[in-house]
């Protein structure tokens, strides 16, 4: 068997978590990459020159050909100190390090970040790499209800605060849907993947817009006219002077009208 292959480095992982007694945990939602499909899948879409952040290394599977696939360096942090030495000891790499942190607490300075994202984490992973300008790219594995949120459209029960702030800074590719079957133990839910290209920095104006939707959406359902009326103390009427109509429901609003909304309320100095 060759050494280097995923049934080979998944033997040899399975082995190491076996004999180290290392426990997965629930309230980190933990799991073993069992599917050489989702390896594959992050190495196709990776950009191969890119300083990687992979968050999450776990057992170091992904770890171990990701580091092997990019020819820049490649800074893996994980939370749980067991499985960063675990992943130490698996991945051997001269390009990539294996630090003990939670990587919501650093600043991301890479240009690309990878991760089968630990379900706990997915919304506010999601806001960090969405306000670190440095990163380009984004190649991740989220649970399938969340990818659905960030390609939802205007007016769709899915579409939040998530889907603006995605859209807004993000060109958006939906990947393959990976079954519970292909992580050990099986998860409850699907994941898919998904690759984010950055078409825009976080800015003043898109900061702006988070704070309008924080306003807004937790009226997503009402009439935008009474939500303005009601939070910003606005006359309804007024929003026609910027092309917006009254009885829009606020999640019909698509990411063009809210910026130009934010932006009418900064000009009044409400916002």
């Amino acid at each position: 068997m060759d050494p280097d292959s995923f049934r080979a480095v998944f033997r040899r992982v399975v082995e190491r978590v076996k004999s180290s007694r290392v426990k997965l945990r629930k309230s980190l939602s933990q799991h073993i990459t069992a599917s050489p499909r989702v390896v594959n899948w992050v190495l196709e879409n990776v950009d191969r020159s890119a300083v990687t952040l992979e968050v999450g290394s776990g057992t170091g599977i992904l770890t171990y050909f990701l580091c092997r696939a990019v020819k820049a360096p490649v800074l893996a942090v994980e939370i749980d100190s067991a499985f960063a030495n675990l992943s130490r000891e698996v991945v051997s790499c001269r390009n990539a390090v294996v630090l003990v942190g939670d990587a919501l607490d650093l600043e991301i300075t890479a240009d690309q970040v990878v991760s089968s994202v630990p379900y706990a984490i997915s919304g506010r992973l999601l806001s960090k790499i969405a306000r670190s300008n440095s990163v380009r790219r984004a190649v991740l594995i989220l649970q399938r209800e969340v990818v659905d949120r960030m390609l939802s459209n205007p007016g769709e029960d899915a579409y939040g605060r998530l889907s603006v702030l995605v859209k807004l800074l993000f060109d958006v590719t939906p990947g393959p849907l990976f079954h519970s079957t292909e992580f050990y133990p099986r998860p409850k839910v699907e994941s898919r993947g998904v690759v984010l290209v950055r078409k825009r920095v976080y800015d003043d104006e898109v900061a702006l817009v988070e704070e309008l939707t924080r306003a807004l959406f937790p009226f997503r359902r009402k009439i935008l006219g009474g939500v303005v009326e009601r939070v910003f103390k606005v006359d309804r009427e007024e929003l026609g002077r910027i092309g917006l109509n009254w009885s829009t429901r606020v999640y019909e609003l698509s990411e063009g009208d809210l910026l130009r909304l934010a932006e009418y309320l900064r000009s009044r100095g409400i916002l």
